[in-house]
């Protein structure tokens, strides 16, 4: 009898281990994804501040070129124009000598407007006077519009 001599071959089989970095676990994902929630949330804050902060920039410039408005709408018509102010209603206008008042513009009730009524002369000078707005974290913008000139100006407080 012949004896058979058999080859075995070994035969190696993949499988997944705890060790293997070909992809990844569902810890890792959830930290991931609890990141990005915090990532996101401290990104809507800082837009929303920023938006509150530009919306109270825009309102104080606003409130300067309308002085500015009013003084070269004097000198180019020849007549007297008034910067009205009504601290009451939160709102602020242009009266025109002899003729009807442009529109009322009424700033947000989250910011406080303050002072009086500014008369612009046909010469380019003015009555004068400050008029300030604030916000609810007391920050303030000052519009000083000087007499003798009639020119406006505005600062930061």
């Amino acid at each position: 009898m012949a004896l058979m001599v058999l080859r075995v071959e070994k035969v190696q089989i993949k499988t997944s281990t705890a060790g293997n970095k070909r992809g990844f676990t569902l810890l890792e994902l959830l930290i991931v994804l609890f990141i990005i929630g915090i990532v996101v949330s401290i990104v809507a804050v800082s837009v929303g501040r920023m938006r509150d902060k530009t919306v109270f920039t825009e309102e104080a410039r606003r409130i300067f070129l309308t002085t500015k408005q009013a003084r070269e709408t004097a000198i180019l018509d020849r007549t007297e124009v008034a910067f009205r102010l009504n601290e009451e209603t939160n709102t602020y206008w242009l009266d025109y000598a002899g003729s009807k008042p442009s529109e009322n513009h009424a700033v947000p009730r989250k910011f406080v407007i303050t002072g009086a009524d500014i008369f612009f002369f046909p010469k380019g000078n003015s009555s004068g006077g400050l008029i300030e707005i604030q916000n609810e974290k007391g920050q303030k913008y000052a519009i000083e519009v000087k007499q003798v000139l009639g020119t406006s100006s505005i600062k930061r407080l």
